[in-house]
């Protein structure tokens, strides 16, 4: 009888967990969203403190565990460096963020280990590809070259980069549903959050998710004829879409401004260098931003990639720490090639080139790093388990 009643609670918040994965992707940083998350996580606690099978289960999930040390040790130091920062009554707050993050991992876990990882990934994919078309639906036409796909569905993510982040995710995510359910028609939906995904005119994304994807081809190659098929057909369309439109030429003229950009992005990485100097070891502390303003007039507060972020803030303590966490990522990733799910580590790598040139740091409340950090950590994080799907 109690088995059935702990097998319940953990059907409950798995559904939970998912509706939070499926709102998310659609509806970025809204309290009631986040509400779902609150539940799942007291649920999935709940469990572990009153089911001793389902705390005995989790315990010896040991190398799992193992991995589950190195974000333990960064999240935690990192809310403590609240301490020496200009704001030390914060680090009750970054505490309870850093729990959160915590059990956002383990949540995606559970979901493996209940047979629920391919209604997770359907739900970045259906709620991504939801996302895309509200916002082309909604977006001024006449301004897409100037505002991109900014200034369209209100709850999209607030910055176009990393909306174009969400398309990758989303695509890479379609995949692996894809994979899981056999269910090719799906293929249909990748155009969507391809097309979208060029109509950010973000490099940073595209260039990520180019290099990512190049990993699916150049490792353990697996592909078929049918593979080959499918692939040819969404870069066809893509293509007819992008040449139809005339975006090709808005999207040179933005390839070519790259060069420009790559100037004033170093000029703000030295910036951001310069002051994490002056405090080396232990960093400024949580709060630390940028305040200066550039070579072209804007004010800068981010450091724009979060490796020089855990630098100014944690000192080369916190810097080792998030290449720990990252170093141990890398080791994951031949697990999971090993049985075929080169797209997992596709995802992890993607975030990784990602948040080189974006970002300024990954620790709060639900928001648009959750998918773009700490969803692709959680992925690869998970070593494969064989499906048991409910």
């Amino acid at each position: 009888m109690l088995l059935n009643k702990t097998s319940r609670v953990e059907k409950s918040y798995a559904l939970i967990f998912i509706a939070f994965i499926f709102f998310s992707a659609i509806f970025c940083n809204i309290s009631k969203v986040n509400l779902l998350f609150h539940v799942s996580l007291i649920l999935f606690i709940g469990t572990l403190i009153f089911s001793h099978k389902t705390r005995i289960t989790f315990i010896n999930d040991q190398p799992y565990l193992k991995g589950l040390i190195f974000p333990l040790i960064f999240l935690i130091y990192f809310s403590l460096s609240n301490l020496w920062s200009n704001n030390p009554g914060n680090i009750s707050s970054t505490l309870k963020h850093a729990l959160y993050l915590l059990t956002f991992i383990c949540l995606y876990r559970q979901m493996e280990k209940l047979g629920y990882k391919k209604y997770v990934m359907g739900a970045v994919y259906i709620g991504m590809t939801l996302l895309s078309i509200f916002t082309l639906v909604m977006v001024d036409k006449t301004t897409l070259a100037v505002n991109r796909l900014d200034i369209a569905f209100p709850w999209a993510p607030d910055n176009v980069i990393d909306l174009g982040g969400y398309m990758a995710i989303g695509i890479f995510c379609g995949l692996i549903f894809i994979r899981e359910t056999g269910k090719n028609w799906l293929y249909l939906l990748i155009p969507i959050l391809l097309t979208s995904l060029l109509l950010t005119q973000s490099r940073g994304p595209l260039i990520a998710f180019i290099a990512a994807f190049i990993l699916l081809f150049i490792i353990n190659p697996r592909y078929t004829k049918q593979h080959i098929f499918y692939g040819l057909g969404i870069i066809s369309i893509v293509i007819a879409v992008v040449f139809l439109t005339n975006f090709s030429a808005i999207f040179i003229d933005r390839l070519e401004s790259l060069y420009q950009q790559s100037f004033i992005r170093f000029g703000i990485w030295q910036n951001a260098l310069e002051l994490a100097k002056q405090k080396l070891v232990w960093g400024w502390g949580f709060d630390q931003n940028l305040t200066f303003i550039n070579s072209i007039g804007q004010n800068i507060s981010t450091t724009h990639t979060i490796y020089l972020a855990s630098l100014l803030k944690g000192g080369l303590i916190g810097f080792s720490m998030l290449m720990m966490v990252i170093g141990y990522g890398l080791l994951q990733v031949p697990k999971h090639i090993r049985v075929n799910h080169k797209i997992e580590g596709s995802i992890f790598i993607f975030s990784l080139i990602y948040y080189m040139s974006q970002g300024m740091f990954i620790i709060g409340n639900p928001q648009e790093f959750w998918f773009l950090f700490w969803f692709p950590l959680s992925v690869i994080l998970s070593t494969p388990i064989k499906s048991t799907a409910p």
